[in-house]
């Protein structure tokens, strides 16, 4: 087989994260080892983001753009018809790969003729200029000891039918995570298209993905690709707004609202549910009935699950999110009133490396290693020896050595330039 990754970000008016996403996705396809398409999806942007994107000259880069905005599913769609890799990983615009990511997923797709692939993503907060918070990243390094595993999807599948999964990123993500085009052929096949649905396109396919997989899962437990929440994360809006916020402070999320309502292709909750495991729980009865799989849902177990989470929402979210659960619990779903006043989140303070719950987890803020997640993802890298790990027998490094070894690592590399 052909092997060619399409690396996909879709875009719209981020012009300030977008470079560092772009040059991390160049500087990993340079030691790739495979033909790498690097997509960028305009979502009709109007920042300068088409200017600077014509500017770029990388044969690998191919740039669409709509004229018109699209809701996000729709925009994730549109990368998808436009894109002609063997293997699809999408990543946002705030987000980046790490250096040798892709030469990892090459070495994955080589070793294992599967369709879902998975690796440990770990989450970059970019510099916030309103509170004055520095770029940070935590890091638990017994997550980042190089062992490969084969999983079945059934059993992550059921999982999720007893509502007993970490988080949905537990499913078959195509966003910081691979999917072969078989599988997304098959599919489309079997629904009639598109693959991407609902308000919440990667967590939906991340359901629909367990539904229909045939093969095990490889994951890694090394990272790829690096998440990212900056100021303007879709993500982090909708959590925020259901603890802290109120919508006429996130205008960028009304407009995310406002969009999906309008999408033909959603599921069955409206984009305003600010409950993740209610989003969940949509996405996999939806992808269920819409591929034609009959589920075996503890809903007993939902319910507690979507009622702990419900709890801490203040209102009017709260209320608003007890009526949308109503839709899957009944009528007489209902959670007792509480106390509940906004806790503002304490910025994580002064550049330093810090160690907490020794030795089990690393905590890097400001400096010249998390100035933005391109300089973030050059130090998670070099952390993780991905370019040595990776082509060492799983399991090398591991034990409490081992994570003494990456803290004294992480204290060498924090106030070290870049590599590129």
């Amino acid at each position: 087989m052909t092997v060619k990754i399409s690396l996909i970000i879709p875009t719209r008016e981020r012009l300030d994260y977008l470079p560092c996403a772009l040059n991390s996705a160049q500087l990993a396809a340079d030691r790739a080892g495979a033909e790498v398409e690097i997509l960028v999806a305009d979502n009709a942007s109007a920042d300068g983001t088409a200017d600077w994107l014509a500017t770029q000259r990388d044969p690998r880069l191919k740039v669409i753009r709509s004229e018109r905005r699209l809701s996000m599913r729709e925009n994730f769609q549109f990368a998808l018809e436009n894109s002609t890799g063997s293997h699809l990983i999408y990543i946002g615009d705030d987000d980046a790969v790490l250096p040798h990511g892709l030469a990892l997923a090459r070495r994955m797709i080589d070793a294992a003729d599967v369709d879902i692939f998975k690796w440990r993503v770990e989450n970059y907060h970019w510099p916030d200029p309103a509170s004055g918070a520095g770029g940070w990243v935590k890091i638990r390094p017994q997550h980042l000891d190089g062992q490969r595993q084969m999983i079945d999807p059934g059993a992550v599948l059921d999982s999720f039918c007893k509502a007993s999964f970490r988080t949905y990123h537990d499913g078959g993500m195509i966003y910081h995570g691979m999917i072969s085009r078989r599988l997304i052929d098959r599919v489309v096949a079997r629904t009639g298209g598109p693959y991407f649905r609902g308000s919440s396109p990667d967590l939906y396919t991340s359901m629909q993905a367990l539904v229909m997989s045939d093969r095990p899962i490889m994951k890694v437990s090394l990272p790829l690709t690096m998440g990212g929440t900056s100021p303007r994360s879709n993500g982090a809006a909708a959590q925020r707004h259901a603890k802290v916020a109120s919508s006429a402070e996130l205008p960028e999320f009304a407009k995310f609202i406002r969009e999906s309502a309008e999408d033909p292709h959603q599921c069955r909750l409206p984009a305003r549910a600010g409950s993740l495991n209610l989003v969940t729980l949509d996405g996999l009865t939806e992808a269920a009935r819409v591929c034609g799989h009959k589920l075996d849902l503890d809903m007993t177990a939902w319910r507690a699950r979507v009622a702990g989470e419900i709890s801490g929402f203040i209102e009017p979210d709260r209320s608003d999110c007890i009526e949308l659960a109503r839709i899957f619990f009944g009528p007489d779903f209902d959670i007792p009133p509480a106390d509940l006043s906004p806790q503002p989140e304490a910025p994580p303070g002064k550049d330093r490396m810090r160690r907490s719950n020794a030795p089990g987890r690393i905590r890097a803020v400001g400096g010249p290693a998390m100035r933005d997640a391109l300089a973030a993802a050059d130090f998670l890298d070099r952390l993780t020896r991905l370019e040595v790990t990776a082509a060492r027998p799983a399991g090398r490094l591991t034990g409490f050595a081992r994570m003494l070894r990456m803290h004294g690592a992480a204290a060498r590399l924090f106030d070290s330039p870049p590599r590129f």
